[in-house]
């Protein structure tokens, strides 16, 4: 069945594989086929849940968004397929939403990898996500604003290359599904997480909460990474009591697009290290 109800509508979600369950929640404003070099391969050894969140792809677009509900509703979704806590996989804003998972419901989450996430922002990343969201008031979802969003989450030497200028156009073309006050709402979403709106000079970051997550916790992070930089992924693996840091070398934000095969390998190194049971 590839729609569950949640709180707020119904989610898509793309199964394949046997196996353990492992749910993947993708990146700002991109359906299950985030994952779509990853998904092949762990379902060789997983059952495979990728996510389309609210608002996104196949799923129900029903505003207002918000990590926390996005987070509600994936919550809903391991309740309903029903194969007891899930591993759970975030990349990007994705991460985000897997950190308010499993804050919010650990009973659901047998373990949590967390790759290019954040609980924060610093000063870089607020004018980045803020300069996005002027661009697509003034140009849309024009190929400029693509552009953009390209160069700040590959790197130059995948982009150089045949295939990665291929899945940079792949995933222009996954983005540019959605309207302009969709992707617009998704990115205020990420200012929001980070507390940077208006208003919200004196709400605690969620960076305050990770002490609450007691899954075993992976965060994964590169070197290279332009868009949400180490320097973010540490502050999360500081604060979650035993989370392993694992820093891939001179790769870009999008670690599953980049370089899958290695990427994938981590994640299943990972989970085959966590006790039996």
């Amino acid at each position: 069945m590839p729609y569950y109800e949640s709180r707020s509508g119904r989610i898509f979600i793309q199964t394949e594989g046997h196996g353990q369950p492992i749910l993947l929640i993708p990146g700002l404003g991109m359906d299950h086929t985030y994952y779509r070099l990853a998904t092949p391969i762990l379902a060789k050894h997983f059952e495979v849940h990728a996510a389309d969140p609210r608002g996104i792809g196949q799923s129900e677009k029903r505003p207002p968004y918000s990590v926390e509900t996005w987070a509600a509703d994936l919550g809903d979704v391991i309740e309903h397929i029903g194969h007891g806590p899930m591993h759970v996989v975030g990349s990007s804003l994705g991460g985000a939403m897997a950190l308010a998972l499993a804050e919010s419901r650990p009973e659901l989450v047998r373990s949590l990898t967390v790759a290019g996430g954040f609980s924060e922002l610093d000063r870089a990343a607020v004018l980045n996500f803020g300069l996005r969201a002027r661009l697509i008031r003034k140009l849309g979802m024009s190929d400029e604003v693509a552009d953009y969003m390209g160069l700040w989450t590959l790197t130059r030497e995948f982009i150089n290359s045949e295939e990665g200028y291929a899945q940079m156009k792949a995933n222009q073309e996954n983005i540019r599904k959605n309207s302009a006050e969709q992707y617009l709402a998704f990115v205020e979403t990420v200012l929001a997480w980070g507390r940077c709106l208006p208003g919200q000079e004196n709400e605690p970051k969620f960076t305050k909460r990770l002490p609450n997550i007691k899954a075993p916790t992976m965060v994964l992070s590169s070197d290279n990474d332009h868009l949400i930089p180490l320097e973010l992924s540490k502050i999360v693996a500081r604060n979650i009591s035993g989370a392993k840091l694992e820093v891939m070398h001179g790769f870009g934000h999008i670690l599953f697009v980049e370089h899958p095969v290695e990427t994938v390998a981590i994640v299943e190194s990972f989970i085959e290290s966590l006790p039996k049971r």
